[in-house]
């Protein structure tokens, strides 16, 4: 693979690194680059060249700093550009809204799949015990490898499924009023750090949230001490981070 490659991510709980660096590995290893340290200041990809993008399907919608991204970033004319979107379950509408996004720059979404991996949208539900998670993860493993042979031979499929939810931000300033963190709290700032959006601040040594929340489960699923909570909903339920990822490779730079 071209050496101006690149594979762009974005992730909470580590899925999407996971899927983006397994992708990596079976592509001659094109450059890792995290969507929230910033847009590139030149512009990427060209003929010869893969550009990537790997990030969580929310609510079958695409992330509102991801399509930030991809709407700033400069992309040649004539690169094969692909997406992989990691979902617990929900149809990858994600893919077609990032259609629509390239489509207004004049470039073309070459290849795009949706992969099933562990859920961890714990404010909704228990996560996965370990032992499961593992299983669906050797799953992935297995499925990335067949989708990271048609993205080498530049394989044309755009697999576009149903929008779930169209308003997913709609009122972005509530989506984090209900985090909280309880008396187990350290300290420690690992929340701030690993929030892909700088949108908690340690204040006092309690972590405050900004309101533009991605709800990408990061803050409550890293915490150490399990400190965090979102209303009552989480206090019983499992928390899920990959277990193939460190907290450090998500922290931003």
């Amino acid at each position: 693979m071209n050496t101006s490659s690149i594979i762009f991510w974005f992730s909470g709980t580590g899925n999407s690194l996971y899927a983006a660096k397994q992708l990596s590995a079976h592509l001659g290893n094109p450059a890792l680059v995290q969507i929230t340290n910033g847009i590139p200041s030149e512009a990427v990809g060209g003929k010869g060249v893969k550009i990537g993008f790997v990030f969580p399907s929310y609510y079958g919608n695409l992330p509102r700093a991801v399509r930030a991204f991809i709407e700033k970033l400069e992309i040649k004319p004539d690169t094969y550009i692909f997406a992989v979107v990691t979902m617990g379950g929900l149809g990858q509408g994600a893919i077609a809204v990032l259609s629509s996004v390239l489509a207004e720059k004049g470039l073309r979404l070459n290849y795009g799949r949706g992969i099933t991996m562990p859920a961890n949208y714990v404010i909704n539900y228990n996560p996965a015990d370990s032992a499961k998670s593992e299983k669906k993860l050797e799953k992935t493993d297995e499925r990335l490898t067949k989708i990271a042979a048609d993205i080498a031979a530049e394989t044309q499929l755009v697999k576009k499924l149903p929008i779930i939810a169209r308003n997913l931000y709609k009122n972005i300033k509530a989506l984090d009023v209900a985090f909280t963190a309880n008396g187990n709290c350290t300290s420690c700032g690992l929340c701030e750090r690993i929030c892909p959006v700088q949108n908690i601040r340690l204040e006092n040594g309690k972590p405050e949230w900004l309101h533009h929340c991605e709800h990408c489960e990061a803050c409550i699923s890293w915490c150490p001490a399990k400190a965090i909570e979102y209303g009552d909903r989480t206090q019983s339920r499992r928390r899920y981070r990959n277990p193939r990822i460190r907290a450090d490779e998500l922290t931003r730079e």
